[in-house]
C-alpha cells in the first residue's frame, strides 16, 4: 500500500471510532500497520480504539510506539495520560499532561484534563487555574465553566462558583451537568430548598444515579424521609452497584421503620463492607447487626476517601504555657453534642489548659450557643470554610491536642484531620467506634464501652477514662412533671418508654417490646414521633397489630423543647433500650431525671453505652446478658412496683447520682488524660494505650 493512502486510512479509522465500532477500528489500524510505513497517528488511533475496548495495557504499548515515532505529539501525551488515569496512576498522568502543556501551552484539552486531574488530587487552586486558562482560550465551552464552578466550590468560593455555573448554563441551558453542579453548590452551602429544583431539573434532562443520590440526601436533610427513600430506590434502579445509595436507602428505611425488604438490602450492604467496596457510610453502618471487626473494616474503607498529604512541619507540643486543646464540631448549637459538652468545657477552665472551639456550622442564636461561646477560652467561627482553610486556622492557633467531636456523623469534616494540623489528634464523643484512619492518635473511651476482649477492633490508641466516657450538663433544671393525660398517656398502667431516634428501632428490638407489652396488661409503650407525617407511627402500630398487641398501646410523643422533653421522663416507669445501637444521650437524660434504663449490651461500642452509664451510676442489675433476660426483667419490674420504686429512689439519691453526674471530677480526669497524651509527645514517645 502506498503512503499516499495514509490520509484516507486515518479518516477511515477515525470514522469507525466515531461510529462506536471500536473492534472494526482496531482491525483497520492493525492492517494499516502491516502495509503502511510506521506512523504515529495510526498507533494513536489504534490506542484510542483499545482504550474504548478496555484494553489498557495494549493501548499503553500502542501509545509508546506513537510516542517513539513522534515524541512531541501533544495528542499522544494526552492519550497516555488518559491511560494512566484509567490505571489509577494520577501522578503519572499529571506529569504527562504538564509535559504536553510545555509543548503546547494553549492546548485546551490538556488544560481541561489537567484541571480535572488536579481537582481529583485535591489541588483545587491549581485546578481552577487550569480552567481559567482554558476559558480565556475558549470562553464558549460550557463544560469548562461547570468544572471551574466545581473547583471554586471546593475552595469554598461560593459566590464565584455560582457565577461560573450560571455562565455555563447560559451557554447550555439543557445541560444536566450544569444543573447538577448548581444543585451541588446550594447543597454544600446548606441552601437545601434552593438545591431541590436544580437537582430535579438535572434528573428530568438526564436521569443519573449520582444525581438521584444527591437529591435524596437533600430531601432527607429537609425531613422528607419518604421522598428520599423513593429517590434512592430510583438511584439503585439506574445503578444497582451504587453503594452510596444502597447504604443511604437502608438508613432511610430504618428512619421510616419500613422493614419490608430491609433484611435483603442490609445483607447486600454487609457483603459490600466485607468486600472492601467504597461507598457505605460508616455512621449509618453502626445501626446494622455487624461485628466490631466489620465496623472497623467499614470505617477503614470509608476513611480512604479523605486521605491527603499532611501539612508540612508539624508543630511540636508546646513546652511553655497551658496546653492548647482544640475541639472541632458541627454541634456547638442546640444539639445533642452541645448539650453533652457545655458543662465539661466550663469546668475545664479550672484546669491548666486552654480550650479552643472551631465551630463548623453557623450559630443558631440559641442560649446554648451563647453559653458555649462563653465557655471556651477561644471560639472560632469557621462555618462554610474549606477543610484546608480550617486546618490552616488550627495550625495558626498552635493547637497541641485536636479533638474531633464529630467523627463520621452528619456535617463532620474528616478531611481537616487528614491534613494533620495538630501534633496529637483525638476521636471523642459523637462517633461510637474507631474512625479507622491513621491520622487519629487516640480514642477516648471507658472500660465498659471497649472491654479488653474488643480492644483489637479499634485502630486508635485507647485513652481510657476511669469513669463513663460520656459527659453531661448537670446544671439543667427539670420542670415539674406534666399530667399523664396531657401527654396522651392513659391515667393508669405501666409506662415503658424509648425516646431513641426511630432508626435505632429494629424489628428485633420491637419484637421484644411486643412480648413485654403482651405480658403486662394495661401497659403502654411511649415512643418518639420524630417526623409527623412520615408514616412511622402507622407502620409501628401495624407491626404491633401483627404481633397481637392493640396498636393503641403505642403512644407517640412529638418533638419538643429540651426542658419539656426532660420533664416527660417523670411520667415513664422504665426506659427500654434498643440494639445494636443503644440509647446514648437519651439514656443519660433518662437517668438524670430519675427514670431507670434497661439495656442488653452487645460487642460494639454503640451497643454498650447505656451499659456504661448504668454501671457508672451503680445500676448493674439493669445490664442484662441476653434478650430473654431483657424481656423477663422488664416484665418483673412492672409486676414488682416496690422493686422499681427502690431503683428510682437510688437514682434520686445524691450519693448515687454523683457517681455519674460529678462533672468537676469528670473534667479533672479528662484534663489529666490530655496531659498524659501531651507528656508522651514531649518525651518523644509514640502514642500508646493510656489505661
Amino acid at each position: 500500500m502506498n503512503a499516499a493512502l495514509l490520509p484516507a486510512t486515518l479518516d477511515a479509522i477515525a470514522t469507525l471510532i466515531e461510529r462506536g465500532d471500536f473492534a472494526g477500528a482496531e482491525r483497520r489500524a492493525q492492517a494499516a500497520l502491516q502495509t503502511l510505513p510506521p506512523h504515529a497517528e495510526i498507533w494513536r488511533l489504534l490506542a484510542i480504539a483499545q482504550i474504548r475496548r478496555g484494553q489498557l495495557d495494549a493501548a499503553a504499548r500502542s501509545l509508546q510506539q506513537a510516542h517513539r515515532l513522534d515524541p512531541n505529539s501533544v495528542e499522544v501525551l494526552c492519550n497516555l495520560a488518559a491511560v494512566e488515569i484509567h490505571r489509577g496512576n494520577a501522578n503519572g498522568a499529571t506529569g504527562l499532561l504538564e509535559r504536553a502543556l510545555q509543548l503546547a501551552p494553549n492546548h485546551v484539552g490538556a488544560l481541561n484534563n489537567l484541571g480535572r486531574l488536579r481537582h481529583q488530587l485535591g489541588d483545587y487552586a491549581g485546578s481552577a487555574q487550569c480552567f481559567e486558562r482554558s476559558l480565556r482560550l475558549d470562553p464558549q465551552n460550557a463544560q469548562t465553566w461547570f468544572d471551574l464552578a466545581n473547583a471554586s466550590a471546593s475552595l469554598h468560593q461560593w459566590s464565584a462558583a455560582e457565577s461560573h455555573a450560571r455562565q455555563g448554563l447560559n451557554l447550555a441551558p439543557r445541560s444536566a451537568d450544569g444543573w447538577y453542579v448548581l444543585g451541588y453548590l446550594y447543597e454544600r452551602q446548606g441552601r437545601l430548598d434552593e438545591a431541590l429544583q436544580p437537582y430535579r431539573t438535572s434528573m428530568e434532562l438526564q436521569p443519573r444515579p449520582h444525581t438521584a443520590h444527591n437529591l435524596a440526601l437533600v430531601l432527607e436533610q429537609r425531613g422528607d424521609w419518604h421522598a428520599a427513600a423513593r429517590v434512592l430506590e430510583q438511584a439503585l434502579q439506574l445503578e444497582p452497584n451504587l453503594h452510596e445509595a444502597l447504604g443511604q436507602l437502608v438508613f432511610a428505611k430504618r428512619k421510616l421503620c419500613e422493614w419490608d425488604g430491609l433484611p435483603a438490602l442490609s445483607a447486600r450492604m454487609l457483603a459490600a463492607v466485607d468486600a472492601g467496596i467504597d461507598g457505605i457510610t460508616a455512621f449509618s453502618f453502626l445501626a446494622e447487626e455487624a461485628s466490631p471487626a466489620q465496623q472497623l473494616h467499614c470505617a477503614r474503607t470509608f476513611a480512604r476517601q479523605f486521605a491527603r498529604e499532611p501539612m508540612p512541619a508539624l508543630p511540636a507540643v508546646g513546652l511553655d504555657g497551658p496546653l492548647r486543646v482544640g475541639f472541632v464540631s458541627s454541634g456547638f448549637n442546640e444539639h445533642a453534642t452541645g448539650l453533652l459538652m457545655v458543662e465539661l468545657i466550663e469546668r475545664l477552665r479550672a484546669a491548666s489548659l486552654n480550650t479552643v472551639a472551631f465551630a463548623t456550622t453557623p450559630g443558631d442564636r440559641s442560649a446554648l450557643r451563647d453559653r458555649l461561646t462563653q465557655a471556651f477560652d477561644e471560639f472560632h467561627e469557621v462555618a462554610l470554610q474549606s477543610p484546608e482553610a480550617i486546618a490552616q486556622r488550627i495550625r495558626d492557633a498552635r493547637i497541641d491536642v485536636l479533638i474531633d467531636v464529630d467523627g463520621y456523623c452528619m456535617n463532620s469534616l474528616p478531611r481537616i484531620f487528614a491534613l494533620r494540623p495538630a501534633p496529637i489528634q483525638v476521636n471523642y464523643l459523637a462517633y461510637p467506634g474507631s474512625l479507622g484512619a491513621p491520622w487519629y492518635d487516640y480514642l477516648i473511651a471507658d472500660h465498659a464501652v471497649i472491654p479488653a476482649a474488643q480492644r483489637a477492633y479499634y485502630d486508635e490508641k485507647i485513652a481510657w477514662l476511669p469513669r463513663c466516657y460520656q459527659p453531661t450538663d448537670t446544671t439543667r433544671v427539670v420542670p415539674p412533671a406534666p399530667a399523664r393525660e396531657a401527654l396522651g398517656l392513659p391515667p393508669t398502667g405501666f409506662v415503658y418508654c424509648c425516646f431513641n431516634a426511630n432508626w435505632k428501632i429494629t424489628p428485633q428490638s420491637f419484637a421484644l417490646w411486643m412480648r413485654i407489652l403482651d405480658a403486662v396488661p394495661g401497659s403502654v409503650l411511649w415512643l418518639l414521633d420524630e417526623q409527623p407525617g412520615s408514616g412511622v407511627a402507622g407502620r409501628l402500630r401495624d407491626a404491633a397489630r401483627l404481633a397481637g398487641v392493640d396498636p393503641q398501646r403505642l403512644v407517640f410523643a412529638p418533638k419538643t423543647n429540651h426542658a419539656d422533653y426532660l420533664a416527660r421522663y417523670q411520667c415513664a416507669d422504665l426506659f427500654l433500650d434498643t440494639n445494636p445501637y443503644n440509647a446514648h444521650t437519651t439514656a443519660s437524660d433518662a437517668l438524670y431525671v430519675g427514670c431507670p434504663v434497661l439495656t442488653r449490651p452487645g460487642d460494639t461500642f454503640a451497643s454498650r453505652v447505656a451499659a456504661s452509664l448504668n454501671l457508672q451510676i451503680g445500676l448493674d442489675e439493669l445490664v442484662v446478658g441476653d434478650d430473654e433476660a431483657f424481656v423477663a426483667l422488664a416484665i418483673e419490674l412492672a409486676r414488682q412496683p416496690a422493686r422499681l420504686d427502690a431503683l428510682r429512689a437510688r437514682l434520686r439519691d445524691p450519693a448515687t447520682r454523683a457517681r455519674l453526674f460529678d462533672m468537676p471530677a469528670y473534667a479533672h480526669d479528662f484534663a489529666a488524660l490530655l496531659m498524659r497524651m501531651a507528656q508522651l509527645a514531649r518525651n518523644g514517645e509514640a502514642p500508646r494505650d493510656l489505661p
